[in-house]
């Protein structure tokens, strides 16, 4: 019986241990819907603006989610057209304490970027790798630029962070003011064309300090309705141009960064919007 006993006991640290080894960021994509009614066709797009948000998690809730290096988000037949509009340089973005004004024609969307920042799996906290409990909220005010080829992400945050991971409050430990470059790529969603907006993160939003990650837990973001008269039609920055049927599929890839102790990871997460 004893053996029993301590043969059970071994095989519960195991399966305790693989838990642990293979604990995964968990997606969901929340947000998914055009401000504009109605499909379009590529004869006659139409003009629209965008919510789309996300959440990350591990799927040990006490935990961090892993750090996510590269993204691509995107929507069944809605296609973009960023050399049409006005465009700012990715220069005059990054590293500015505030965006230039000479920028503003630029802006086609805002939001909101809700992390949390802790010590990495190397430096450990007390509480464990990635232990949400040793993790501080960093919030970060989100701003989009048309740069005429993809979107500038401008984010900013600065002392003091939110009072807790629930607060919606911007604000960071470390002040953030940079940019990160992005761009569109044709591709097909839902087996129809689309416009895929992809984006690496560089390391010093990864982190911001050695031996501190920076986690993804939240993002909710507003592409504005932004038209212009082009050769006589009306053109949109997102426009839509078609859908199968009654609903689009909307998607979002996130490709996580490698350790000494996990590889990198890609997983795709989506949601059935409204045409």
């Amino acid at each position: 019986m004893r053996k029993l006993s301590i043969a059970a006991l071994a095989l519960a640290a195991v399966f305790a241990v693989v838990s642990v080894a293979y604990a995964t960021n968990v997606y969901k994509v929340h947000l998914g819907s055009t401000t504009v009614p109605g499909k379009g066709s590529k004869t006659k797009p139409i003009p629209t603006g965008l919510k789309f948000g996300f959440q990350v998690e591990d799927s040990d809730p006490t935990k961090r989610a892993s750090v996510i290096e590269q993204y691509a988000i995107g929507s069944e037949v809605l296609v973009t057209n960023p050399k049409m509009f006005p465009k700012c340089k990715f220069s005059d973005l990054d590293n500015e304490i505030t965006p230039p004004a000479k920028c503003k024609p630029a802006l086609v969307g805002t939001g909101l970027v809700k992390n949390a920042a802790g010590p990495s799996d190397s430096t450990p906290g007390p509480n464990g790798p990635r232990a949400l409990a040793d993790s501080t909220p960093c919030n970060l005010q989100l701003r989009l630029y048309n740069s005429g080829t993809g979107m500038i992400l401008r984010l900013d945050g600065a002392s003091p962070p939110p009072p807790s991971f629930e607060s919606d409050e911007v604000g960071c430990l470390l002040a953030i003011h940079t940019a990160i470059n992005g761009k569109f790529v044709r591709r097909k969603i839902g087996g129809v064309i689309a416009s895929d907006f992809v984006f690496t993160v560089p390391p010093n939003l990864k982190h911001p300090l050695t031996g501190l990650d920076n986690s993804v837990r939240r993002s909710d973001n507003i592409i504005k309705l932004k038209t212009k008269k082009v050769r006589g039609k009306k053109r949109g920055y997102y426009e839509k141009v078609g859908c199968k049927g009654g609903k689009r599929v909307v998607r979002a890839t996130f490709k996580t960064e490698a350790t000494a102790s996990t590889p990198s990871q890609t997983f795709t997460a989506t949601k059935n919007g409204k045409c």
